[in-house]
C-alpha cells in the first residue's frame, strides 16, 4: 500500500483498513502476453459506479489514470447489468485495446432479481473474453450499500463472496471494495449506493495498488 493511500484513508476513516481478495499478489500487475493490446491502457468496465455520473466529482477511472502511468478509459454504463453486457466486453476491447480490464459488475442484476449464479456466470464469461483477447482481467467486489439501498445489502454480500471465490478459482487479482469501505463512514452519496468524492477516491486508490 503506497504512502499517499495510507495518509488519505487515515484522514477519511481515522484508520487504515487493509483489503484484498483473489490473487493477492504484490503490486505491479503485468501482462506477459498482451498481443495487439497496449500495455499502457486500462479499461474500467462496469455500471454507474464506474461511470461516476451520480457524484459531482471526478469518476474513479480518471482519478486512477492520475495515479498510475497508464491511460484509463471509462467504459461504465449507468443502469447496465452484467448479464446483458457480456458481449460489450469484446466491443470495449476492440475499441480501446487495453492490456488490463477492471470489472465491477452485478449490482443492477441483483436489483432486477437475478440469481447470484447467473451473475457469476456472466462475470466468468467476461473474464473468458478478456483472456481470449490477451487482456488481464481484474474482478472487484461492491461496497456494502446502506441507506435507501440497504435492503439489497445481504444479496450484495453474497455476490461479493462469489466474486472472491471466482477470482481465487481463476487465479485473478481481486480488489475487495467491500473491505475498503467502512459502512459507518461518510463514503456514499445520499442514496447509500454510489460513492461520494471520498469514496470515489478510495476506489481509485484501491485499484492503483495493483499497478
Amino acid at each position: 500500500m503506497n504512502r499517499a493511500r495510507i495518509h488519505f484513508l487515515s484522514l477519511v476513516l481515522g484508520a487504515v483498513f487493509l483489503a484484498g481478495c483473489g490473487g493477492g499478489g504484490p503490486p505491479g500487475l503485468r501482462n506477459s502476453d498482451p498481443g495487439d493490446n497496449d500495455e499502457d491502457v486500462v479499461a474500467a468496465f462496469g455500471d454507474s459506479i464506474t461511470l461516476g455520473n451520480q457524484c459531482e466529482c471526478t469518476p474513479y477511472p480518471a482519478r486512477l489514470q492520475s495515479l498510475i502511468a497508464k491511460t484509463v478509459y471509462n467504459a461504465g454504463v449507468s443502469g447496465s447489468i452484467a448479464a446483458e453486457n457480456v458481449e460489450r466486453t469484446q466491443a470495449v476491447i476492440d475499441r480501446f485495446h487495453p492490456a488490463f480490464m477492471l470489472i465491477l459488475y452485478g449490482y443492477n442484476d441483483i436489483v432486477h432479481g437475478a440469481q447470484t449464479s447467473s451473475i457469476a456466470a456472466a462475470l466468468q464469461s467476461m473474464v473468458a473474453t478478456c483472456k481470449d483477447n490477451h487482456v488481464v482481467p481484474v474482478l472487484a467486489t461492491y461496497p456494502e450499500p446502506i441507506g435507501d439501498h440497504a435492503a439489497y445489502a445481504p444479496r450484495v454480500l453474497i455476490l461479493n463472496s462469489h466474486i472472491r471465490s471466482l477470482a481465487a478459482e481463476l487465479g485473478l487479482e481481486c480488489v475487495d471494495l467491500q473491505a475498503e469501505f467502512d459502512p459507518l463512514a461518510d463514503l456514499h452519496e445520499s442514496d447509500g449506493l454510489h460513492p461520494n468524492d471520498a469514496g470515489t477516491q478510495i476506489i481509485a486508490l484501491a485499484f492503483a495498488d495493483l499497478f
